[in-house]
């Protein structure tokens, strides 16, 4: 048996790294507006104080994946100067907070090697991150036959505004023994010189997978370029974007919450079938120096977010019925890179 399960893998990863041509790219462009390896530390630590408290008793583990080095922004002829992107990059086999648990809270953030934070005041941006897990049956819900379905379920993911996850006590997402996570990544740079030494540090919250009470949460991932590279391209002034969700995993809808770029306003997740509003999750600006450019400009800092426990559920879903998401956008130019994502946690069916 060992043999085949070695060569089920080397084709899986043959795949992945198929997809990565097919997917990824590094490059630079000009703007008018503005200017390998798993990590060594991996920190257990009692929880910490946060917006949205943890669980009663939970564990906290923060895991720095990376280093990771973004090329130089390049220097129009007036002397101002664009950004820089990596690009999507794939990491396979990332290290797990926990195994035979059930994670409840997760936050990405963007570091140096020293601790510091990255952001647009150190001309860094977390493009976007997306997390995926196999194993334990999960299938991805909306793209479990596409290339992405291959990496796995995706189960998390975040942007610049970094937006903490914080499961109602009670649920979490179950994090098998055998469980295999990957991970895609795209970091920016705003400067003209290289940014290196940057981690994405993610901020993991767990319990044993024998704590009594715990409901698995299942996440289902909606897209406006669904199954695609999720980047839209979008034009000046303003515009929306939508997909709709066949629903095939019915259920208590627990969390919500999304996902766009600068320019973005909100995106609002309905219940076509029954004219539900589900979620409306409107984006903010500024508010803190990481935010701020250095022309004053804020940019993106955080997302709204829909939350309900088993006995208040944000929403309630039925196969068959029909889920549109719609991203509107207000550009002061047109971009190739905007998104328009949402992310929900149902409660898993038994």
């Amino acid at each position: 048996m060992r043999p085949r399960k070695r060569r089920r893998a080397l084709v899986v990863a043959a795949i992945g790294a198929l997809f990565f041509v097919m997917a990824t790219g590094t490059g630079t462009s000009g703007a008018q507006e503005h200017d390998p390896h798993d990590p060594e530390p991996t920190v257990t630590n009692p929880p910490s104080s946060s917006t949205l408290p943890p669980q009663p008793g939970s564990r906290e583990t923060v895991i720095q994946y990376g280093p990771y080095s973004v090329q130089a922004a390049p220097v129009n002829p007036d002397g101002t100067h664009g950004h820089a992107h990596t690009g999507n990059r794939f990491q396979f086999f990332i290290r797990k907070p926990c195994t035979n648990c059930y994670v409840t809270g997760m936050t990405a953030d963007l570091v140096y090697a020293d601790g510091t934070r990255a952001g647009w005041s150190t001309d860094a941006q977390l493009h976007h991150m997306v997390m995926f897990a196999s194993g334990s049956g999960k299938r991805d819900a909306t793209c479990s036959a596409s290339f992405l379905g291959f990496l796995g379920q995706r189960f998390f993911a975040s942007g610049d505004e970094r937006t903490p996850i914080i499961a109602p006590p009670g649920y979490g997402y179950f994090v098998g023994a055998f469980d295999q996570w990957n991970l895609i990544w795209e970091l920016a740079n705003h400067h003209a010189e290289p940014q290196n030494g940057l981690y994405i540090a993610m901020k993991y919250n767990w319990v044993p997978a024998n704590t009594p009470g715990m409901k698995q949460l299942e996440p289902v991932w909606l897209d406006v370029n669904q199954c695609g590279t999720s980047e839209i391209s979008v034009p000046q002034g303003p515009s929306t974007r939508s997909w709709t969700w066949n629903v095939n995993r019915p259920g208590k809808i627990i969390g919500v919450g999304g996902h766009v770029h600068d320019g973005g306003i909100n995106i609002d997740t309905r219940n076509v079938t029954t004219g539900q509003m589900i979620c409306d999750s409107v984006a903010r600006y500024g508010g803190s120096p990481l935010y701020t450019g250095h022309h004053g400009e804020g940019h993106l800092s955080g997302m709204s977010v829909c939350q309900g426990t088993g006995e208040n559920p944000v929403a309630t879903v039925q196969n068959g019925q029909r889920v549109t998401i719609t991203g509107h956008y207000n550009m002061p130019e047109a971009v190739t890179d905007q998104m328009g994502i949402v992310v929900m946690y149902l409660e898993k069916q038994a």
